[in-house]
């Protein structure tokens, strides 16, 4: 097996891994937070684990920790923690499309506050991202009188659920935004302070909204503990594997697997149901996500070439002998 093929083998069982957020969830007697916060603990201890393992423990040490570190590992764990409820409030389809909103909304934040530029191609997979989730939350809607029609009204079922699912995808862009101002920490040393912090801001919460564990009976714990080692440890060991053999954005690209196999459990396990809209919204945030990732990635790529072009002349008439 090459490296590319282990790399893509071990990201999509990753990413297969992760679309199971919400089976583990529902069938854990608590509230999202608490989940989130196991999980951010028990990623914090497999990091350290592994990175002591191979003798890096000491590159803990010498990072030096600034406000974008902090924040971007808190917005990780708040976004974890609203994920997870919504899975419990609306469809696994609506949750997984939602928080996969994150990378565009980065885009945006980048566009606001870094003053790049979005290309009318950019705008253009944006446009779509945007209007697949007014698809997703039905604010666009269809019926056979009508046709399509615009509401700013809710679905009182899944009103909750689909708000969470927005606020997750905020705080995943957040985490992304706040990550590209410290490049230079490693991606271990990166892993182990963004569920170090994002178990702090779960923490936090838990003073101002104590948790309740009343509910959870034996059951509940298995799927927790469970959770944590299959979510936890296995979906971060395999992606750990998968980031020495591909690229930032082919790991991104791979990782939108993930909303398929969540929507997948939902249908299959679940028997909850996609309409038509839901469908295209859900086709529109995958197309608009990984579109956007694959224009990055085109654009570094045509900056890296104009660079090496511009150097090749000075190089040239550096080595000319002298007359």
């Amino acid at each position: 097996m090459n490296t590319k093929t282990l790399g893509y083998s071990t990201m999509i069982v990753s990413a297969a891994l992760m679309g199971c957020v919400g089976l583990f969830a529902r069938n854990i007697n608590t509230s999202g937070d608490v989940i989130a916060f196991t999980r951010m603990c028990v990623g914090a201890i497999c990091i350290l684990m592994i990175m002591s393992y191979q003798g890096k423990a000491l590159m803990l040490k010498a990072t030096k920790l600034t406000p974008a570190v902090i924040a971007s590992g808190a917005c990780l764990g708040l976004c974890l923690a609203a994920y997870v409820s919504a899975t419990k409030y609306t469809s696994l389809a609506n949750a997984v499309f939602l928080i996969y909103t994150g990378p565009v909304i980065s885009t945006i934040l980048a566009a606001i506050f870094l003053k790049e530029k979005i290309s009318k191609l950019t705008a253009a997979l944006l446009t779509a991202v945007f209007i697949g989730c007014l698809f997703i939350i039905g604010i666009i809607g269809f019926n056979e009188s009508g046709g399509l029609t615009l509401t700013l009204s809710f679905s009182k079922e899944n009103f909750i659920g689909d708000m969470l699912g927005l606020a997750s995808g905020l705080g995943y862009g957040m985490y992304l935004f706040l990550s590209r101002y410290r490049t230079d920490v490693g991606s271990d040393s990166r892993s182990f302070f963004n569920f170090l912090f994002g178990a702090l801001a779960i923490a936090i919460y838990f003073v101002i909204s104590p948790p309740s564990l009343a509910e959870m009976d034996t059951s509940s714990w298995i799927w927790l503990i469970s959770m944590g080692f299959f979510i936890g440890f296995g979906a971060l060991s395999l992606l750990t594997v998968a980031a020495k053999h591909l690229k930032a954005a082919e790991l991104a690209c791979v990782s939108y697997f993930e909303t398929v196999v969540g929507a997948g459990i939902g249908i299959m396990v679940f028997s909850e149901s996609m309409t038509t809209l839901q469908f295209i919204g859900g086709a529109l945030v995958i197309a608009g996500g990984m579109g956007e990732i694959i224009n990055s990635v085109r654009k570094k790529r045509n900056n890296a070439a104009e660079v090496e072009a511009e150097a090749v002349p000075a190089t040239v008439t550096a080595q000319e002998p002298a007359k």
